[in-house]
């Protein structure tokens, strides 16, 4: 699958290269810069599949700019560096690299670390949104709850008719029961505030 590329390299001779063999597997390579100032704005305007940061020792800053990337336009990130440090190799995970290869960068191997790099990416994004739909659906579930409890409270219901009455209201009205029970503690915050 060809892939549209941006590539990070501070080293224009080297970046050649890489982005001859890119070429040569029929990736696009949408923009090579030296530099990852600004990556996030440059990411945002050319969209790529992948980034590829080709550095012999990636600073704060160039690690700050990926984690920008990666919080606000996800994407497989890869890092190619000739440092084998285990600090590095950690910071560059924080940073949101969904692949890190140390060493030399061994144009042979290139293919299959960006399939690993995006195959990761992948099931690190679909576990990130089940995460997230199951926090959601944690909220909404309290919310639920709050309003059942306060209709037990005021209207001295058992438990199955409070919810009983919250599903009927959404129901009737055609809003999701969350919404209803949002709208039942809302309209008691206003009565206690009035009262």
């Amino acid at each position: 699958m060809a892939l549209k590329i941006m590539l990070v390299d501070d080293q224009p001779p080297r970046a050649a290269i890489l982005e001859r063999a890119l070429i040569d597997e029929g990736h696009e390579i949408l923009c090579r810069l030296t530099s990852a100032a600004g990556l996030a704005e440059k990411v945002s305007s050319s969209n790529p599949d992948v980034v590829i940061v080709d550095m012999d020792a990636p600073d704060r800053d160039t690690l700050e700019s990926m984690a920008l990337v990666q919080r606000d336009m996800p994407r497989p990130m890869v890092m190619f560096c000739n440092q084998d440090d285990e600090d590095l190799v950690v910071a560059a995970l924080r940073a949101g690299v969904s692949a890190y290869v140390a060493g030399e960068t061994d144009l042979t191997r290139v293919r299959g670390v960006m399939r690993v790099a995006t195959a990761r990416f992948r099931e690190y994004q679909a576990l990130r949104e089940e995460l997230e739909q199951t926090r959601e659906a944690l909220a909404e579930r309290k919310i639920i709850e709050r309003a059942k409890g306060l209709l037990m409270q005021r209207r001295r219901l058992n438990e199955q008719d409070a919810y009983s009455t919250l599903r009927r209201q959404a129901m009737n009205t055609g809003q999701p029961l969350v919404q209803v029970a949002r709208s039942v503690l809302d309209y008691a915050e206003l009565l206690k505030a009035q009262g």
